[in-house]
């Protein structure tokens, strides 16, 4: 009989289920628990539980749910063959799901056991119960679906709000489903609609709305945690500005129903500011100089002020296009979250493949840097070598022990059961514990050797880099520099803002923690280099900021 390696799945969809005594994460665990202990009993302690997997409000309508998937990585590693659950929807609802995931299971090996259905999938009956209790338990999810569906339809069709948090207004406590106005909140509304139409534009309306001391109102969440107070940024005025709620509507499925709450926007004025985005998101998306630009550090170049990732930009002037980094907390909230100034995106692209390409053209460097990323794991190697070794002779030592006493037992010279039963039982404990721990080390000496693999991917980017960076489509540098840069942080001059330095970190250097929240100290080397900027007068084709 072969060992049972179980994985024990519980899962609640909401954070209400979560606190109801029989269905709680809690209650389904100590019932699994108590059924591996059950098996034991039986089968002479066979059942291991290897991992516990504890899914809080998640629902089960995919599998996208991060303590399931650990639980198929762990699958896949060979570290679980048995996957215990109190009822099968906890696994999933989705028969379409379960069907791919059925073939995974059979793939690796991997059993069911479901406690509320009592089916075992070991058997030909579980197995074949098992897909019968699934076409019902989606069958029961889409009426559920449809009946939720039909009813919000009904709700907004009455004028009822179907739930939700929004600037303006609160929920009626006397008739539910009313939205109420809350005066002070629609003094905010009607500001950004007044400015948008006086600035022409959504983002000058967020800014001067931040500029003016107005802030995302504060509210408590029903467990009590308190949300807003911050900034407005661009995507939540334009949300605003756009929805027709303020204009005593409902809106469902595409469609807007006259609600039962009371305008806070005049349908002129609404209308205008419409005009006004729509005007703006044409100009914004004009082809007569269509962008060709690739930005070759989209997503590894951050602000050094605030940690924040630089966002791809470009402008019109006549018949120019300029092509920019912008600081996204700057661009989202304005100066007053953070005041760095555009960055021109072509000469600091420059200057960083240049940089990149004195490393990878320098082969004693490239071997410097691995080396370093792979000292540490040497180290560890050879320190879980002499631990395995020694392990290893305490785990032979413990087998001759046993088997010296076996002998003497069965030659007739030993008669003091009681206590050599004791003497057994420490020494078969010893080397269970040994022989886990040889698997521990097995483990993470293969997890070493994965990131010294890495190690070696990276040298061959390094001098695939060099071998094609002068030929290569700027789709392809963009590809190549994602492999070998972690990031570029830039680093503003504060006495002289045109200019400044960055900081670039390849992948596999040590004791590089994102985000940078300070500048190495002297002497300590998580950077590979450090170098000045100063773009040229002629380079400098980018909106000063």
């Amino acid at each position: 009989m072969k060992e049972r390696r179980c994985a024990l799945y519980i899962r609640v969809s909401t954070l209400r289920q979560a606190d109801i005594e029989d269905g709680s994460l809690d209650a389904q665990e100590s019932k699994l628990r108590a059924y591996v202990d059950y098996e034991n009993n039986l089968k002479n302690g066979l059942w291991k539980i290897a991992g516990i997997y504890r899914e809080e409000g998640r629902s089960g309508k995919d599998l996208k749910r991060p303590e399931f998937q650990r639980m198929m990585r762990d699958i896949k590693n060979g570290r679980i063959n048995t996957v215990i659950i109190y009822k099968i929807d906890r696994l999933t609802r989705s028969l379409k799901d379960f069907s791919s995931l059925w073939d995974k299971f059979q793939n690796n090996g991997v059993e069911v056991i479901s406690l509320n259905e009592k089916f075992d999938t070991a058997t030909a009956i579980g197995r074949a119960m098992l897909s019968i209790v699934l076409v019902f338990a989606q069958l029961e999810r889409e009426q559920t679906g449809e009946r939720t569906a039909a009813t919000m339809q009904y709700r907004a069709e009455q004028g009822l709000w179907n739930g939700g948090r929004i600037i303006g207004y609160d929920l009626d406590p006397d008739e539910k489903g009313i939205l109420k106005v809350n005066d002070e909140q629609a003094k905010i509304v009607r500001k950004a609609f007044n400015l948008c139409i006086k600035t022409g534009s959504a983002g000058q309306a967020q800014k001067a709305l931040n500029d003016l001391g107005y802030r995302v109102p504060v509210y408590e969440s029903r467990r009590g945690k308190k949300h807003g107070g911050n900034l407005f940024n661009k995507q939540m005025v334009i949300k605003m500005l756009q929805n027709p709620v303020y204009l005593g509507k409902i809106t469902w499925n595409s469609a807007q129903y006259k609600g039962k709450h009371r305008a806070i926007i005049d349908k002129k004025t609404f209308l205008k500011v419409q005009e006004i985005l729509e005007r703006n998101r044409k100009t914004r998306s004009n082809d007569r100089l269509p962008s060709e630009h690739i930005y070759l550090l989209q997503g590894i170049l951050t602000c050094r002020k605030c940690g924040s990732v630089m966002t791809p930009k470009s402008g019109i002037s006549r018949s120019n296009r300029y092509y920019y980094y912008q600081c996204t907390k700057n661009a989202h909230t304005g100066k007053e979250g953070c005041d760095a100034r555009y960055l021109p995106a072509e000469p600091i692209e420059d200057f960083v493949l240049d940089r990149v390409k004195e490393l990878t053209t320098d082969e004693a460097e490239i071997d410097k840097m691995i080396t370093k990323a792979n000292k540490n794991g040497d180290q560890r190697i050879n320190e879980l070598m002499r631990d395995k070794k020694n392990i290893s002779s305490r785990l032979k030592d413990i087998d001759n022990r046993l088997n010296q006493i076996i002998d003497s037992i069965e030659n007739g010279k030993l008669k003091a059961f009681g206590s050599l039963n004791k003497r057994i039982e420490s020494l078969e404990a010893e080397r269970t514990s040994t022989e886990s721990r040889l698997k521990t080390i097995d483990f993470e000496m293969a997890e070493i050797e994965k990131q010294r693999l890495s190690s070696e991917v990276m040298s061959q980017s390094f001098r695939t880099f060099r071998d094609i960076i002068d030929r290569a489509s700027p789709r392809k540098l963009k590809d190549l520099l994602n492999r070998i840069v972690e990031v570029v942080e830039w680093h503003e001059n504060e006495d002289d803002r045109a200019s400044g330095h960055c900081r670039i970190s390849y992948f596999e250097q040590p004791n590089l923690k994102l985000p940078i929240k300070k500048l190495s100290e002297p002497g300590k080397s998580e950077f590979a280099e450090c170098n000045v900027w100063l773009p040229s007068t002629d380079s400098n084709r980018g909106p000063s900021g």
